[in-house]
């Protein structure tokens, strides 16, 4: 099988995650993809009439982008305290710079918790240069490790296998863009393929290119700050249930197949508003006669003008109801979506993973909480690779028999979330006045700061909210209506990056 083979499970939830991308990125990429989301009336008609009928018709509609607008708000929640975070004084520095690229840490995890929250997958990978053996004191600062976190889209095949007795992952393959070519102006790129796999009990890193065919261009094998192989794969799972490699469903999926089905409401309400809404005048009683004599043959409406009818004649006005159909479908849709909502912060019963500490731990949690959980796992796991690379030693506990202190790796999210804190009639109410637009976010704000329950200052709160948005996946689509590079900047490809920092290229 060729190294881009994509593993069973990923074959259907891509069309979902698809749909979350699409809504994410909002109106306008969601209307590029035109009869997707918004079928075509009268499909059969080819006709050019019916062509620009249909452009009309996917202009007029109006996409509410409540996806994006709840995941934002979901993943506020988690990040509206710090997270907690303790590290040896050696990898302090991961604090501020968590991917070789001045990514911080705690920035880091948002953008992580975006995927886990939005679309229950991603993965964080460990990686480490390459050196000669063991590291000195002097070259530590020029050998730091760095995280990744990935696309669920990139991580496209994995395996577990038993060895002694215990499950341990044999095989996590990622795709990846690398430089093709830069002739200083335009940079073109090529596909890549991350195979990390067990060979013998050994962590390798193997490097496919889409030029090269199923032959690794390169292979590696990382080791730690002693010069030692790893004897597993510093990869991380993160899902919304938990941290097995199996994809968990998307949390935001139902919303968005919602949203857009609430979109297509919308064209059908405009399309009625825009054919039928203006008032359309009506005669009854009018002869030719009357209407060549009198009216000359023609009608001037208006308050200047006045109509002469013949006895028994009638005039009117015709227009349509404001309650139709399709508004009452948007509004029904409309308390849908804010059901959905707030069902993400609803305690639920869900079994905890592998990487927490129970297996068998059935616990009252949310989705939301569940997902803050696993993404904290997933980082404690992930920067304790990273303090065996650098030579950092740490161990659980507070104290050590000779009674010294041990240095401890600790990352933990905020899962105390605010509106949990609401009944649930109060909290559905308070999400539909916020998603509606009824009440502003300084009244948001107001209504938790009267419950207790918010501390920030305004202006403060601002900050950390619109740093959070910055680092959401993905929103960047401002290429993806060109149809003539449609391949290229193909949404589902957005986010495709480079690998880690200091990928062999």
């Amino acid at each position: 099988m060729p190294v881009s083979t994509l593993h069973e499970s990923m074959r259907n939830l891509n069309a979902q995650w698809d749909v979350i991308r699409d809504t994410i990125l909002g109106e306008f990429q969601v209307k590029y993809r035109r009869d997707r989301y918004l079928p075509r009336p009268n499909a059969g008609d080819m006709s050019n009439e019916n062509r620009a009928r249909y452009d009309a018709y996917l202009t007029r509609a109006v996409f509410y982008n409540v996806v994006k607008r709840t995941l934002g708000g979901l993943v506020g929640q988690v990040f509206s305290r710090e997270p907690v975070i303790v590290l040896p004084d050696g990898m302090a520095k991961l604090t501020e710079d968590a991917t070789g690229l001045g990514v911080s840490l705690t920035q880091l995890a948002k953008y992580c918790s975006g995927f886990t929250i939005g679309f229950g997958r991603t993965g964080i990978l460990t990686d480490f240069p390459t050196t000669s053996g063991q590291i000195s004191a002097a070259e530590k600062e020029l050998y730091r490790a760095n995280l990744t976190v990935y696309d669920p889209k990139d991580i496209i095949n994995w395996r577990w296998d038993n060895v002694k007795g215990r499950k341990v992952k044999s095989l996590v393959v990622i795709q990846e863009k690398y430089v093709k070519s830069d002739d200083g102006f335009l940079i073109t790129y090529g596909k890549q393929y991350r195979v990390l796999r067990l060979i013998d009990g050994v962590y390798t890193q193997l490097l496919y290119r889409d030029t090269d065919g199923d032959r690794p261009v390169e292979t590696l094998t990382p080791t730690d700050a002693k010069g030692n192989a790893f004897e597993e794969i510093p990869f991380e799972f993160v899902g919304a249930e938990n941290n097995d490699p199996d994809p968990d469903q998307p949390p935001l999926y139902d919303l968005a197949t919602m949203n857009i089905a609430h979109y297509r409401n919308s064209a059908d309400y405009e399309e009625a508003c825009y054919v039928m809404g203006q008032p359309t005048v009506w005669f009854s009683g009018l002869t030719e006669q009357w209407v060549k004599s009198v009216l000359k043959g023609k009608i001037q409406l208006g308050s200047w003008a006045a109509i002469p009818l013949p006895a028994g004649a009638a005039a009117g006005l015709v227009q349509i109801a404001p309650n139709t159909l399709p508004m009452e479908a948007m509004k029904h849709k409309e308390g849908q979506m804010v059901a959905l909502g707030a069902k993400l912060v609803d305690p639920t019963a869900v079994q905890r993973t592998a990487t927490e500490a129970s297996i068998d731990q059935s616990y009252e949690t949310s989705t939301l909480s569940s997902s803050a959980d696993n993404v904290s796992d997933a980082f404690t796991r992930s920067l304790r690779h990273v303090a065996r690379f650098e030579g950092e030693k740490f161990e659980e506990g507070a104290e050590g028999e000779d009674g010294t202190k041990k240095q401890l790796i600790e990352f933990e999210l905020n899962t105390q979330f605010d509106l949990i804190k609401l009944s649930s009639n109060e909290r559905t109410a308070l999400i539909q006045e916020w998603q509606g637009e009824a009440i502003s976010w300084s009244e948001l704000r107001a209504n938790l700061r009267r419950g207790g329950i918010a501390t920030l200052a305004d202006e403060l709160a601002r900050k950390e909210i619109d740093d959070m948005r910055a680092t959401l996946p993905p929103l960047d689509g401002e290429d993806d209506a060109d149809p003539a590079n449609a391949n290229e900047n193909d949404p589902a490809k957005a986010n495709e990056r480079p690998g880690p920092a200091n990928a062999r290229t």
